[in-house]
């Protein structure tokens, strides 16, 4: 028996596909060969091995020692390198200029400095320093690299200052009192007079105390007393002892308060002109106490 219905069916829906993995009744579906590596991955809750993720060359170790492993290799291929570049040949020390002597010759120089042939990194350039300071003309040296194998060395000679006369002899010596030699010094360069015993050599230093005292005396004497120093000299257990143009004679002891000294002198000069007093020494080693004789 058919029945007619005139009730309008519902709304129609989109149908919808399913994908279902469960396989339907009677279904056939083709088996998956998985291949696994024995040894590798974690073992699963149900049983088996989980293969280890892709890109983990060596999952065992903790990634702190890799890290630490890169680090020394690369450390050591830093420091092979660096053992290549000290003993490169293109890297030794070639080529040394030297500039600023005159006196002393430049074979001294190289010898002294013996840098020749060193490897650019690992010269040591202070002991050359210092052997060259040991050299009695050299004032001051200045050393540098010039990259890739040269070495400049600037030397800085002593100057001619004045004459120590000591027994007869005159040596030259500079303003440090360092012997340079029997050349005569500049004209009219200052003139120290020892009476001490014995003799120099290049490179000996005569008493500082008198060469320093000289050069004061000479560069302020003359604007302090109005004349000129004719003699400076150095008489031992006494210190420095001054002659003028106007023959008066002082004892000023060592090089400490010079200026101080010639002061007294002055004040001395201008009393003794006011009482009318006659001297020929002043001993000014006491002071503000001047012994006239």
């Amino acid at each position: 028996m058919i029945i007619k219905r005139d009730r309008k069916p519902r709304r129609n829906w989109p149908r919808m596909i399913v994908r279902r993995n469960t396989p339907v009744i009677g279904e056939h579906r083709p088996k998956t060969i998985v291949r696994r590596t024995p040894g590798r991955g974690v073992e699963p809750p149900g049983g088996g091995r989980m293969d280890p993720p892709r890109g983990s060359w060596f999952p065992d170790i903790p990634k702190r020692w890799i890290a630490l492993a890169a680090t020394l290799t690369i450390l050591v291929g830093l420091a092979g390198g660096g053992v290549w570049l000290c003993q490169s040949p293109f890297f030794k020390v070639t080529r040394i200029q030297v500039q600023g002597n005159r006196t002393v010759p430049t074979d001294t120089v190289l010898s002294a400095a013996d840098v020749l042939g060193q490897s650019m990194f690992t010269a040591d350039l202070a002991s050359a320093q210092k052997a060259l300071y040991a050299l009695p003309l050299v004032s001051s040296v200045r050393i540098v690299r010039a990259w890739p194998h040269t070495v400049k060395i600037t030397v800085q000679e002593r100057q001619p200052w004045g004459t120590w006369r000591q027994g007869g002899v005159d040596y030259t010596i500079d303003r440090e009192g360092v012997v340079l030699g029997m050349n005569p010094a500049p004209p009219g360069s200052p003139v120290i007079v020892s009476s001490e015993l014995g003799s120099h050599i290049l490179g000996d230093r005569v008493d500082y105390q008198a060469v320093a005292a000289a050069a004061e005396i000479y560069q302020k004497l003359p604007a302090v007393l109005g004349t000129t120093v004719t003699e400076v000299a150095f008489v031992p257990g006494k210190g420095v002892q001054v002659t003028t143009a106007n023959h008066q004679t002082a004892l000023l002891g060592d090089s400490s308060s010079i200026s101080y000294k010639l002061a007294v002198w002055a004040a001395v000069v201008s009393a003794a002109q006011k009482q009318k007093l006659t001297y020929h020494t002043i001993d000014l080693r006491y002071g503000n106490r001047p012994v006239l004789q």
